[in-house]
């Protein structure tokens, strides 16, 4: 009786595994994930990592703000090469000009004098058109080549405080351990060697202390813990479908349930399309997001296609607490992913992201205990309450914006 009830989840998790590889996703095996579900304990955590470094750190942020949690991250990012780390720092220009507080040259040149190497991913410059659309989205810290740090936050104080119009921020970001770590390390690579045209294999440090460092700190976790994962990474240009390859793959496979946590719904046609086949097979499909956004279009847009998805039998959660901005997708308690990709043509059509997806129950539980939690002050979206949920101008205002959300 087991086989018989375990064989069509086998057959489930077997072919969105030849799918991923069909795409040329980067296999791993051996991998834990540690979930950060609060800017709090993320920092308290990459902050821990990043005093404990030997050899060096690198970071990607597509926001690195220049307030008192960037602050305290650069200031101790500029510690770690005064014991003789490296410390190599990206940064998206366009996610941290235009607003306060903004990313100025003085304040890169005050952590670029304190030994931190520091530079922008393509600053916007006339014609400013040329540089919008493909930003660098991804959020990536790696410590001496151990852990990865990933997923939806960025380095800023709401992320920890909130913000007085939507009050609390939540959030997931997750420590990543094992093989997958060396996936992470090719991306920075590339992106680093494309801004300054250093290659970092030709970078003198010792190789071999990490690998002692790694087998020190985390061999028994990832025996204890250990999964496969593969990492989905969309490079406009090369690999412009891949986050929405895997979404769909995910969503075509699914057998039981898939649960959806993300702050902006704003669906590609692609996407839209297999969240609605789900649908028609039965399966159950949650999305939990906030009632609140934290930008009006993008809040009226998505309100109107989870409304659409609702209708057609989706479970959509509404979420009172605050502005929930995570990207997590569990399928079937067997396969779950964090990342940086929003459901938006932002992430899905021009902007630089990366998921971590894990085959791991363990991780599905811990995931889906989290979801539940956030449920509870949450509200089910029905024909019955949309209209008293929404004003009328913020319906009409998603009915009028449908035309664009190929570009939102």
């Amino acid at each position: 009786m087991l086989l018989f009830v375990m064989q069509p989840v086998w057959a489930q998790i077997d072919a969105i595994r030849q799918d991923f590889k069909r795409y040329g996703f980067a296999q791993y095996h051996g991998c834990d994930m540690h979930l950060l579900p609060s800017g709090r304990e993320k920092m308290e955590d990459m902050l821990q990592s990043i005093e404990n470094a030997r050899f060096y750190v690198h970071v990607e942020y597509y926001k690195l703000w220049n307030d008192s949690t960037g602050r305290v991250f650069l200031d101790a990012l500029a510690r770690s090469v005064k014991r003789g780390v490296k410390v190599r720092v990206i940064y998206d220009a366009f996610g941290n000009s235009g607003k306060a507080p903004d990313v100025t040259r003085e304040f890169v040149e005050e952590y670029r004098q304190r030994g931190v190497m520091m530079y922008a991913f393509d600053p916007m410059r006339f014609p400013y058109i040329n540089h919008a659309l493909h930003r660098l989205h991804r959020k990536i810290v790696i410590v001496d080549g151990v852990m990865v740090y990933t997923g939806g936050m960025n380095i800023a104080d709401y992320y920890i405080k909130g913000r007085p119009e939507i009050g609390a921020w939540r959030d997931m970001h997750a420590r990543l351990t094992g093989p997958i770590v060396d996936g992470y390390e090719k991306l920075f690579a590339g992106m680093w060697y494309r801004i300054t045209r250093e290659r970092l294999d030709s970078v003198a440090y010792s190789m071999q202390g990490c690998k002692t460092y790694i087998d020190e700190r985390i061999a028994d976790e990832i025996r204890s813990r250990g999964s496969e994962a593969f990492i989905v990474d969309r490079k406009p240009g090369r690999e412009s479908k891949a986050i929405r390859q895997s979404y769909i793959s995910c969503l075509d496979h699914a057998r039981k349930r898939v649960r959806i946590l993300n702050p902006y719904i704003i669906l590609t046609s692609s996407v839209r399309k297999a969240l609605r086949r789900t649908i028609e097979r039965g399966v159950e499909l949650e999305i939990l997001l906030s009632h609140k956004g934290d930008h009006a279009i993008s809040e009226t847009s998505t309100a109107r296609e989870v409304y659409n998805l609702a209708r057609r039998g989706a479970k959509v959660w509404l979420y009172d607490g605050g502005f929930h901005h995570d990207k997590i997708m569990i399928v079937d308690d067997t396969l779950c992913t964090v990342g940086t990709a929003n459901l938006d043509a932002r992430s899905l059509a021009f902007d630089y992201e990366v998921n971590a997806y894990y085959f791991s129950p363990l991780m599905c539980r811990e995931l889906n205990a989290y979801y539940e939690k956030e449920i509870q002050g949450s509200t089910l979206l029905t024909r019955d309450n949309w209209k008293t949920m929404y004003t009328r101008k913020q319906r009409r205002m998603g009915w009028w914006l449908k035309g664009l959300r190929g570009i939102l």
